[in-house]
């Protein structure tokens, strides 16, 4: 017995899709990003038919290992002109590291956006990183590797290291989006300052309410008009230390105008990617978040931080 979209639309409630509507998701883990033989979530192709019945524009394809530059051309050939598909490479030791070079390349390969390093992030490592445990699995080497390898961007006086100013010029220069990635908060303001400096705007802080315990400390960000993420995943884990009222709570402390909802979900355990943006956005609005709120931190709020038009895909 096979399960059609029909019937999928049939369970769902009157409407299903009207939050997602033009949305852009920031933030989507692909089949597989950390190994092959585990098949952690649908098939691309399937979630990205899915995505569009919920009436989404696009993804930003994300990996902690590999670039997903094939991947979202690949995809882009089946989606269509309605449906946008955004590759981009993660600064991790295993791509090169925080170096323009590897950006040059990624933008030559077609990347829309740089994501500095997650599990190889000093700052990750320190806390004992969630994709760290899970590499550790896979390869008996990987602490060896991290230790050995684990990045900071800023020196021992807080200022960027050479590489990072190189690294971000370059992303400047060739108008690609910039992510924060793992790194910790005063990493993540000494990027933001230097984008501002150089007058990249196109900057996202990477789910920091992992890392903070109020969302008042993200008011260094969004007070200078910097672009602030908030994640579905957390949520939706069973290690997970947020609630869905700790998003309300700080869309409530921060307002939306500067907050990009995404949904950053790989776990065979839950829903596929549109259904889990819907059931967060869904309890949003539950929780009091008005519904024009929603749609600017899902569709608006992500566009700005492609640097496309209010109604590209």
């Amino acid at each position: 017995m096979s399960v059609h979209d029909d019937d999928w639309a049939a369970a769902q409630p009157a409407g299903f899709a009207e939050l997602l509507n033009g949305a852009i998701d920031v933030h989507v883990h692909g089949q597989s990003d950390l190994v092959a033989g585990t098949a952690s979530r649908g098939a691309d192709e399937g979630v990205l038919r899915l995505a569009q019945r919920y009436g989404m524009a696009g993804w930003v394809l994300k990996s902690h290992l590999w670039p997903t530059t094939d991947r979202a051309f690949a995809l882009r050939r089946i989606a269509g002109p309605d449906f946008a598909v955004h590759g981009s490479f993660t600064l991790n030791p295993a791509l090169g590291g925080v170096s323009p070079t590897v950006v040059e390349l990624a933008a030559a390969h077609g990347a829309s956006v740089i994501f500095f390093p997650t599990w190889g992030a000093a700052a990750d490592a320190g806390r004992g990183g969630y994709i760290t445990g899970l590499l550790r699995r896979l390869s008996p080497s990987i602490d060896t590797f991290v230790e050995e390898r684990a990045i900071r961007v800023v020196d021992g006086n807080g200022e960027l290291t050479g590489a990072a100013r190189e690294t971000l010029d370059a992303c400047a220069a060739l108008g690609l989006s910039v992510a924060t990635g793992h790194v910790d908060l005063a990493e993540s303001t000494a990027i933001v300052e230097h984008c501002a400096g150089v007058e990249h705007t196109r900057v996202l802080v990477t789910h920091p309410l992992h890392y903070v315990n109020d969302a008042g400390e993200l008011r260094r960000f969004t007070d200078a008009g910097v672009l602030v993420e908030l994640a579905a995943a957390p949520l939706l884990h069973p290690d997970a230390h947020l609630h869905v009222r700790d998003l309300a709570r700080a869309v409530e402390t921060l307002g939306p105008d500067q907050l990009v909802l995404s949904s950053d979900v790989f776990s065979r355990w839950v829903p596929p990617e549109p259904e889990c943006l819907r059931l967060v956005a869904e309890q949003l609005v539950y929780l009091g978040v008005d519904r024009a709120s929603v749609h600017r931190m899902l569709a608006v709020n992500p566009r700005r931080f492609l640097g496309i038009g209010v109604d590209s895909p």
